[in-house]
């Protein structure tokens, strides 16, 4: 049975809209704007050493730690993600085998999958826990779940955050490619002051009944990404949904949330 807790702190990055804000109110950049994330949870060095992704993670974290006024250096970070840096490690293979030259080692450390965990916590200078996780359609759950351990262990904020970048076209062959969003929330223990919502993760079942809330209308190219079942999340919070929602869109177990007040 899982533990009831407070959502405290919303955050999204998706190409085109680089905050929630946007997002909820359909402000869409123009279609010539770069339409890239800032990193704004970086510092200046890792800014620059953060891929795409990492940028997009650092901007949902940043957005969603602000809403919760939480302490960046001592609140844990989990972040998933289901291929991680999967473009520059396919990079650094073409570099070896089909180029026959020698690997960047400052592109290596960016490519290993908890690249961005680590940015963000030599960033923010935390001291709290922080890892990452892959489950793949069932990594939005995953990511939740552990972050309802460490409330249950008596943590006081705990950033859950989850993104994928776009699907490297050598990589997917024969399944749907996606575009890359990044999703976040704040977790804080049931009855926190300011709570956004509150929220249980429910077993998983290939049951689809019971399902109440929509997910969120993207377009199709973030709808196919293993991440949006965390973006749905977000999206329902800020439209202040109750019900069930399912967190894998029906690709992955079949684990979903219960929201209410």
């Amino acid at each position: 049975m899982s533990i009831r807790v407070a959502v405290t702190g919303l955050g999204m990055f998706l190409p085109g809209f680089p905050n929630l804000t946007s997002w909820a109110e359909k402000n869409e950049l123009p279609a010539d704007d770069p339409r890239k994330p800032g990193g704004l949870a970086y510092d200046r060095v890792n800014r620059r050493r953060a891929s795409q992704m990492g940028r997009a993670i650092g901007d949902a974290v940043a957005e969603a730690m602000a809403v919760a006024n939480v302490d960046g250096v001592t609140t844990p970070i989990i972040v998933g993600s289901s291929i991680g840096e999967a473009g520059a490690m396919l990079g650094l293979l073409d570099k070896m085998w089909r180029e026959n030259e020698p690997m960047s080692p400052a592109v290596f450390t960016v490519s290993v999958h908890n690249a961005a965990s680590g940015l963000l916590s030599i960033s923010m200078k935390n001291k709290g826990y922080t890892t990452s996780i892959a489950a793949d359609y069932d990594t939005p759950a995953a990511t939740l779940q552990e972050g309802l351990g460490l409330i249950a262990t008596g943590t006081e904020a705990v950033v859950c955050v989850c993104a994928d970048e776009a699907s490297p076209r050598s990589l997917l062959e024969h399944a749907p490619h996606w575009d890359m969003l990044s999703a976040a929330v704040v977790l804080q223990p049931e009855g926190t002051e300011g709570a956004l919502s509150h929220l249980t993760v429910d077993d998983c079942s290939e049951n689809r009944s019971g399902i109440s809330i929509a997910p969120a209308e993207f377009a199709e190219g973030f709808s196919h990404n293993p991440q949006a079942g965390m973006a749905d999340l977000v999206d329902a919070i800020q439209r202040g949904q109750t019900g069930t929602l399912a967190l894998d869109r029906g690709n992955g177990r079949g684990y979903r949330v219960t929201l209410d007040n």
